[in-house]
């Protein structure tokens, strides 16, 4: 199954055989992480956060209290998984830096720093444990799982679902007007989790108009990526400038420079995150609301009509 809702009337049933497929993806990937650990961990957190995004997609139907439960729950694992995930970014981060500044600086200077950040995120996957220290994350997962049959959805609505992408585009609209104001790495950051919010919901809502929302769903995907890749560059700034844990003597002479390149670089995905910011939040958030409803609407006529009759009675 794909990660979509389905045009029915069973909502809750739809919403239920999506999360049971990611948390169930989930612990798989974990469950074999001794292939792989980096991947393994890369891909359930990718798993974890598309059940949260489907989550905040339900809200309206679960209600508060079971809302931050499961979230809460979901989030923990999350973060228990992050730590080397995390520094593995950062040694892509300064990859990717090193494309876009190639002869502002010496080549082996990118290739150094690269080094030193490549034996950290070693270092920090050897104390934590290895694929043995997932296991906490994997039973916290399988809890989930199992939980979700019981996630209050009885009385479930499409109404529910349109409410949550509604307050979903809001938030994104007012983080996009929190972030032009005071472009802080917090506030791009708390941007680029809302983007990412619309980018799942208008995933699970695609097959209402594939051609359209589709496009929309890449717009919304893009636009996260290019907030994420500043996000990145936000903490590879300040590991550069950590004194208390120098990466002397790989690139302390050069370190001016590298700031100076990743100031720019920032500058840059910021300006594009902005002009396609103005694009994807062009709309009021309840104008929005009421257009994803008259496609679902129509999807769900549509299933319907697709639908074989019932035979007459002999």
């Amino acid at each position: 199954m794909a990660y979509r809702l389905s045009f029915d009337d069973d909502v809750a049933g739809s919403v239920r055989a999506c999360a049971r497929e990611q948390l169930a993806g989930a612990v798989g990937r974990l469950q074999r992480a001794g292939e792989d650990p980096v991947a393994a961990v890369h891909e359930a957190r990718k798993h974890i956060k598309k059940t949260r995004a489907l989550l905040r997609l339900a809200r309206p139907a679960l209600g508060d209290r079971a809302y931050r439960h499961e979230n809460d729950a979901l989030r923990a694992a999350g973060l228990a998984l992050s730590g080397a995930r995390d520094a593995d970014v950062l040694v892509a981060t300064v990859g990717s830096l090193a494309e876009h500044a190639a002869g502002r600086l010496p080549a082996d200077t990118f290739e150094r720093l690269g080094a030193a950040l490549a034996a950290e995120a070693a270092s920090v996957r050897a104390g934590n444990g290895g694929a043995a220290a997932l296991t906490p994350a994997l039973e916290a997962l399988r809890a989930a799982e199992r939980r979700v049959e019981s996630w209050p959805l009885d009385d479930a609505g499409w109404k529910d679902v349109l409410a949550g992408v509604g307050r979903a585009y809001e938030r994104g609209g007012k983080a996009f007007a929190a972030a032009r104001a005071e472009p802080t790495p917090e506030r791009l950051h708390a941007w680029r989790k809302r983007a990412k919010d619309l980018w799942y919901h208008q995933r699970l809502l695609a097959p209402a108009w594939p051609a359209l929302l589709g496009a929309q769903a890449e717009e919304a995907h893009l636009l996260s990526e290019l907030l994420g890749d500043d996000h990145d560059l936000a903490v590879l700034d300040a590991r550069l400038r950590d004194d208390a844990a120098p990466l002397a003597p790989a690139v302390d002479a050069e370190r001016p420079e590298l700031l100076v390149l990743v100031a720019h670089r920032s500058e840059q995905l910021r300006a594009d995150a902005t002009r396609l910011g103005h694009r994807v939040y062009a709309e009021s958030p309840k104008a929005f609301e009421r257009r994803i409803a008259r496609y679902v609407r129509a999807a769900r006529e549509e299933r319907r009509a697709d639908e074989p009759a019932l035979p007459e009675p002999d």
